[in-house]
Formats: C-alpha cells, sequence, structure tokens
C-alpha cells in the first residue's frame, strides 16, 4: 500500500512483538486510535512462528475479510515460540540473549539458515493467507529479514534463501531498523532510561518511543493523516516516556490487546 485511508476499514487487526506491544504505544496503538474497531495480536518476545500462530487463529475467531485491515511487523528470526497449557506462550525474545534454552540446546540446534528458512516460510504463509482473503495488508519488520542477533550484522551466505522467497520477502517495508535507527541501535544516543530488575545501572531501552513509531509510519507512508488528537497523545506519551523518573510499569494506557486460544474463557 502506498497510503492508509483509515476511513476505508471497519476493522483493524496488528501482529508483532514488542515492536508492536510494548509498556508505552507503538505504531499499532497510533492506528488503533484512527479505527477504534482493532485488535491487536502481539507479544514482547515473540518470534514469527507466535505471529504465523497469531494470525491463523485470528482469521478463525474474528473471520477477517476484505473489509479489514492487516499489518504485521515481524520479529527477527532467531527465536523459539512454545505453547503449553501451564505456561501459555513461552516468547524468550532472541535467542543469543535469553536464559529459557539452555547451552547445550543452542548448540545443538540454533542454525540461522534453519531460521531464516522456516520464518521465509512463515511470512509467505501470512502473505498467502491474506491474499486468499483479499484485505489491504501491510508487511513489515523490525530489522532487516537477514540480520542476525537483531542487529546490522546479516546471516552469512544466504543468498540461496533470499532469492528462492525473494517474490514474497520483497512486499516487506523496509525495516524500523533501517527508517528510523539507520541500521544502528546507537544512532540515537537519547533513550528512555529507567531502573530495571535486569540491570546493574540504569537500563538504556532502544525500543522505538512513541514519536519514533509514529516517524515510522510517516516515513513509510509520507501522505498518512493522523489526527491531532492521536498527535497529541502520542507526543504526551512520548514526554512521559522520557521524564526523570520515568518508571514502564506504571505506564497506563488503552490498548486493544487480544488474549490467544487456550489463555481465555473467550476460547476455553
Amino acid at each position: 500500500m502506498e497510503n492508509i485511508d483509515f476511513k476505508k476499514y471497519k476493522r483493524f487487526f496488528a501482529f508483532g512483538c514488542s515492536f508492536t506491544d510494548y509498556n508505552w504505544p507503538t505504531w499499532a496503538n497510533i492506528i488503533e486510535r484512527e479505527i477504534p474497531e482493532s485488535y491487536i495480536y502481539a507479544k514482547p518476545g515473540a518470534g514469527n512462528f507466535y505471529i504465523f500462530q497469531a494470525l491463523m487463529e485470528a482469521t478463525l475467531h474474528h473471520k477477517i475479510n476484505k473489509d479489514d485491515l492487516v499489518m504485521i511487523m515481524f520479529s527477527n528470526v532467531t527465536r523459539e515460540d512454545r505453547f503449553t497449557r501451564d505456561r501459555g506462550w513461552i516468547t524468550s525474545g532472541n535467542l543469543i540473549y535469553q536464559n529459557e534454552y539452555d547451552h547445550d540446546f543452542l548448540r545443538k540446534y540454533l542454525c540461522e539458515h534453519g531460521y531464516l528458512m522456516r520464518d521465509a516460510n512463515l511470512i509467505h504463509g501470512c502473505r498467502m493467507t491474506l491474499d486468499a482473503i483479499g484485505c489491504d495488508y501491510e508487511l513489515m519488520s523490525m530489522v532487516p529479514i537477514d540480520s542476525a542477533e537483531s542487529n546490522n550484522k546479516r546471516i552469512r551466505n544466504v543468498a540461496y534463501i533470499l532469492d528462492f522467497y525473494e517474490d514474497t520477502l520483497s512486499k516487506l517495508k523496509p525495516s524500523v531498523m533501517e527508517v528510523v535507527f539507520d541500521n544502528d541501535w546507537n544512532s540515537r544516543p537519547n533513550r528512555p532510561t529507567y531502573k530495571a530488575s535486569w540491570a546493574k545501572g540504569m537500563y538504556k531501552d532502544n525500543h522505538p518511543s512513541p514519536l519514533e513509531h509514529l516517524e515510522y509510519l510517516q516515513k513509510i507512508y509520507p501522505d498518512i493523516k493522523i489526527s491531532d488528537a492521536t498527535f497529541n497523545f502520542i507526543n504526551e506519551m512520548n514526554d512521559k516516556v522520557f521524564a526523570e523518573g520515568f518508571d514502564p510499569q506504571k505506564m497506563k494506557f488503552e490498548k486493544n490487546l487480544y488474549p490467544r486460544l487456550g489463555q481465555s474463557e473467550i476460547y476455553d
């Protein structure tokens, strides 16, 4: 799509990881304010398997149709998503920086080529599903799909995979890392900073700020029109995120985060 006409759609569906649902408003929360009937299927740490599963589930549960807008922001490929009835969806994030899977698992099974191939198939499956529905949709990503460890380093020797899936992967909009951060998470030193249990000192958060999420939408859709109310809301939230003493646990704002199968009485 070249632009988004919010008045065109009856419903909005968003899918992704922490770049879609986070402690503060994201691109999905911006759009949900413009299309009131919205459903966000996202979870911090989620990989593309989770995202694919969520889309399949949503198409069945909500009967997504041609009058809807679907937008997916895919994650990096080196992630493992699993569901257990006791723990729900386990989304531990990038395998390089997590503590769910031990060194023995990584030594045996961490193969960047395999993960890229798996996720290219998942992205292709999402595309084919949405094409069959006939709705407007957008495929995006937090980092380039062949990014290693969620950074500017690319997985080596994978041209055979990228070429094979080129028709689908070419549908991906340029990533947040490319568009907003110029391929370097440290390119914008002014970051939200706060106390976190996993950090020794103050934690510097490289997730896009509310205004950076808006910037991403404005750059991939130069003609997008955001209401004054939404623009003022994002500016207000951005000020809170960068305020001294910011505590993400106290950040409150309305969002239409939808429960997953097996984790809600809606399905049980």
